[in-house]
């Protein structure tokens, strides 16, 4: 076998030392992976969020024990909401806050009746041209979620952007400008999404296989 040359820690001295070196390396990881997605799934959620800059100016908004770190993404002006979602009183809420938000991201708990009153708030709260995200919309354990959200694309109200395995983009607006704006920006990303173009009681949809 060839020769390994590495210093391995004997004493205390140099073993504390070699654990507080490994600790520090360790918080500064986790430090750098709350300001870069880790995942395909959260670079899309951050283009929406942040590169998808011709869309309206507005406040942030989520709701839900899964956030996307949205804080992160408020311009100049901006505030970020995230109120608890099992408390939230909605109709305050829709009083206060009609037409302020560019956009609004919520996880897809509850009946079908209590998801389709979210999904109808979402719209009221968003600003024209304002995106809704839906996580957990086809989630095995409730189908609720995915009935309610298709729902209101079949019922003409809700327009889709896009689909993943886990999310639901959509708006109340034209989506083909913010498709054919993401449709540049993946063809230019180095990571390889790969679109599929589904075409639904006249919705134009795509779906991203990703994770």
């Amino acid at each position: 076998m060839g020769n390994f040359d590495a210093t391995i820690p004997t004493t205390r001295e140099e073993i504390s030392a070699t654990s507080e070196e490994i600790l520090t390396s360790s918080e500064e990881i986790l430090a750098n992976r709350e300001a870069i997605p880790s995942t395909r799934e959260e670079t899309l959620a951050a283009w929406f969020l942040g590169q998808a800059n011709s869309g309206p100016e507005g406040d942030l908004l989520e709701l839900g024990p899964e956030t996307l770190g949205a804080s992160r993404f408020c311009r100049d002006g901006e505030n970020y909401l995230s109120p608890d979602l099992e408390v939230t009183d909605w109709k305050t809420l829709r009083n206060q806050s009609t037409k302020r938000f560019r956009f609004v991201h919520f996880t897809a708990t509850g009946t079908y009746s209590e998801l389709l009153n979210r999904i109808d708030m979402a719209r009221f709260l968003l600003r024209v041209n304002g995106i809704v995200a839906i996580t957990g919309y086809r989630a095995g354990h409730n189908p609720a979620a995915a009935a309610a959200v298709w729902h209101s694309v079949l019922a003409g109200t809700l327009r889709p952007i896009c689909t993943t395995r886990h999310r639901f983009y959509g708006m109340w607006g034209d989506p083909a400008p913010v498709q054919n704006e993401l449709l540049v920006w993946l063809a230019s990303h180095v990571s390889g999404y790969a679109a599929e173009v589904h075409c639904i009681a006249k919705h134009r949809i795509l779906h991203f296989n990703i994770t």
